[in-house]
């Protein structure tokens, strides 16, 4: 029987992901090396599998190609509620919602804060519906497939801490 090697690529989707392994996450290759080594740093892995596994790396890449391309519409998002802020603050808040819903990411919010900190001190409404916005978009970040694998102490306490500092970063 013929056995070929195929290879699927992966990598960890993050806010930190830079666009070209976001756009490769997935993708079935022939040949890895054909692939040059990230720049920005990301995690690179290749998983090689046989033949007649095609059909489910298939449906693999299928769903990885999905998150990856929530990861680029939950940035744009992000970004240009983050932009909004000050001028439009509904608008900016139903898009940072909408960002949250996709995925939140403590080290953004922290920029957030680090941008329009100073705003966000006289627009005592816009922080409270962003605290809560914020804290309900990371309590059910890990109730997610991603995160339902890990330790439950782990996960609690993750989970514990970045709602702690969600709470602290908009008081």
């Amino acid at each position: 029987m013929f056995w070929r090697t195929y290879y699927q690529y992966y990598t960890n989707v993050t806010y930190r992901t830079c666009p070209n392994c976001l756009s490769l996450h997935g993708k079935i290759l022939r040949d890895p090396e054909r692939i040059p080594l990230c720049e920005h740093g990301c995690e690179q892995q290749f998983l090689p599998f046989r033949r007649k596994e095609r059909s489910y790396h298939r449906e693999q890449r299928r769903k990885m190609r999905t998150i990856s391309r929530a990861e680029l519409v939950r940035r744009e998002l992000f970004a240009e509620g983050l932009g909004l802020l000050g001028s439009e603050n509904g608008r900016a808040v139903d898009l940072l919602s909408q960002s949250a819903q996709i995925d939140l990411f403590i080290p953004e919010v922290r920029r957030l804060i680090a941008e329009k900190g100073s705003l966000l001190k006289d627009a005592a409404a816009v922080r409270t519906q962003l605290r809560e916005v914020f804290i309900r978009a990371y309590f059910n970040k890990f109730g997610r497939p991603p995160y339902e694998r890990l330790p439950e102490p782990m996960r609690i306490a993750r989970e514990e801490a970045g709602i702690a500092e969600i709470k602290e970063l908009f008081a």
